[in-house]
């Protein structure tokens, strides 16, 4: 298989990774919560990503789980978001960012393996939107920081 099917695979099993990630969180959230905006936005859009990674795949032949990884350390990523969800919304912040920011190196390699590829331009946009939720989670933060 070729390496940039490879690295498509990853970040196929990582948005889905993180959609499930986020749905478990929000059902951790109380519908008051200042998460449950960002976290409904967040599963929409990782279900587009996805769809679009999808797709793309599926024209170029590539059959992909519709599972998430098995990988503990992503795991471990969302038993954190979790548990901090009980905890300070500044802890809630930094486990996002972190994820987040796991996602954005996924889309790097996926964007750099896909050069030269057709169809794959949709990758830069995603990692864009990825991008800004990263913006909005560090600007919530100072925001509760602040007050």
């Amino acid at each position: 298989m070729s390496d940039h099917i490879d690295t498509l695979k990853k970040l196929h099993t990582r948005l889905i990774d993180s959609r499930n990630g986020y749905q478990e969180s929000r059902k951790e959230v109380s519908d008051e919560a200042a998460f449950v905006g960002f976290f409904d936005r967040r599963i929409a859009e990782r279900e587009r990503f996805h769809t679009e990674l999808h797709q793309q795949l599926g024209k170029e032949g590539v059959d992909v789980s519709e599972s998430g990884s098995a990988a503990a350390t992503a795991h471990r990523g969302w038993l954190k978001l979790r548990d901090a969800i009980t905890g300070d919304d500044e802890a809630v912040y930094d486990e996002i960012i972190n994820g987040e920011t796991a996602l954005l190196e996924n889309y790097d390699d996926a964007i750099k393996a896909t050069a030269g590829h057709a169809g794959y331009g949709f990758l830069s946009q995603q990692r864009a939107d990825v991008q800004r939720a990263i913006d909005e989670a560090k600007a919530e933060k100072a925001r509760h920081a602040a007050t």
